[in-house]
């Protein structure tokens, strides 16, 4: 297939609008580039931006907002076992639904590979953008962006160079089995050009 993530090569965003709604989502591998491109938008007030790994406990809170906490709360409510990621298609709909009861007149951007993994591309909702940064890249960004956390942590003394050390092996060694995530990218993006080719007949 000629439009799926290469292993060298970056590719141009595929953006796609499948339906009218004021949302946009961004998606791709961990390390291609998404919350850099959300974080354009997050400098405008016309823009609000949910990181999707933000509505998982454990996760960075670095991006979390005063909507991903609303959010939040509202999924904690439903859905007790929210850390579940396989129930995604849940939580992406409940979201869709409260923004879809919000009075705000912005655009809402939605960030997260969650949305090529665990959705297909007829259940999302206004422009999808996917992210076709190389799989080597991403590999090295993702790691690099955790050494560099870990490098902090350690010279503020919140780890000890075993922790630091250990650390690094097991996030080189998770990344490493994360690398399969790439062929459920390119199965989306498959999908994405057959939901494509029906809307345009």
């Amino acid at each position: 297939m000629k439009n799926k993530v290469r292993l060298l090569i970056d590719k141009e965003d595929i953006t796609f609008d499948c339906t009218n709604d004021k949302i946009i989502n961004i998606t791709g591998m961990i390390g291609s580039g998404k919350t850099t491109q959300a974080n354009n938008y997050r400098k405008d007030n016309n823009y609000i931006v949910i990181s999707l790994d933000c509505l998982y406990r454990g996760q960075d809170k670095k991006n979390i907002n005063e909507e991903t906490l609303k959010i939040n709360q509202i999924l904690q409510e439903k859905f007790p076992n929210q850390d579940d990621e396989q129930f995604f298609k849940k939580y992406y709909y409940e979201i869709i639904k409260y923004i879809n009861n919000s009075n705000k007149s912005v655009t809402w951007v939605l960030e997260g590979q969650h949305i090529y993994r665990f959705l297909n591309p007829e259940d999302v909702k206004g422009k999808l953008i996917i992210k076709r940064t190389c799989i080597i890249k991403c590999y090295i960004r993702s790691i690099t962006r955790h050494i560099t956390k870990k490098k902090f942590q350690l010279k503020n003394k919140q780890i000890t160079k075993k922790q630091y050390y250990t650390n690094i092996i097991y996030w080189i060694k998770r990344r490493t089995k994360q690398l399969k995530y790439y062929k459920d990218l390119n199965k989306f993006i498959k999908n994405t050009f057959i939901l494509k080719s029906e809307k345009e007949v």
